[in-house]
């Protein structure tokens, strides 16, 4: 999926293209989360993800991941926080290992620099802040997600 400059998803054959920036979206999370769990089956990895929103300085992303899998993020400015919704994962910061369940929320200073990785299946919502003037569409980590 690829983003044009007005900020909307080129779509794919099993997404239709919908607008990924401006003020007032609302995601219904268990819909999210039923159509990620669909595309798991066509992906590689044991992992699905879908960008929730993107705007010059944040990206929002839900991630499914099978138990397992890892998650391996590029390292960008800015900072981070990990919301797990379902499941348990492992996280690594400030160079220590932190196991999280449900309801679980890290804010990270410093984006996510190591693997996450699923103890069962999980599903997390990341979100990426980026410092003024340094846009997610700038940086080639930021796709990484």
């Amino acid at each position: 999926m690829t983003t044009s400059h007005s900020r909307q998803t080129s779509g794919t054959t099993r997404r239709a293209a919908r607008q990924m920036s401006g003020r007032g979206h609302v995601f219904e999370l268990t819909d999210e989360v039923r159509s990620l769990r669909g595309e798991l089956d066509h992906t590689s990895g044991g992992r699905a993800a879908k960008t929730l929103a993107k705007t010059d300085g944040l990206r929002v992303t839900l991630v499914l991941l099978k138990r397992g899998a890892t998650l391996n993020p590029e390292s960008t400015a800015g900072g981070a926080s990990l919301l797990v919704l379902e499941g348990r994962v492992r996280v690594q910061a400030d160079g220590e290992q932190r196991d999280l369940g449900p309801h679980a929320l890290i804010v990270l200073g410093e984006n996510l620099r190591e693997p996450v990785t699923a103890l069962e299946e999980a599903v997390f919502v990341v979100t990426v802040a980026w410092p003024a003037g340094a846009g997610a569409s700038e940086h080639k980590g930021a796709d990484a997600l």
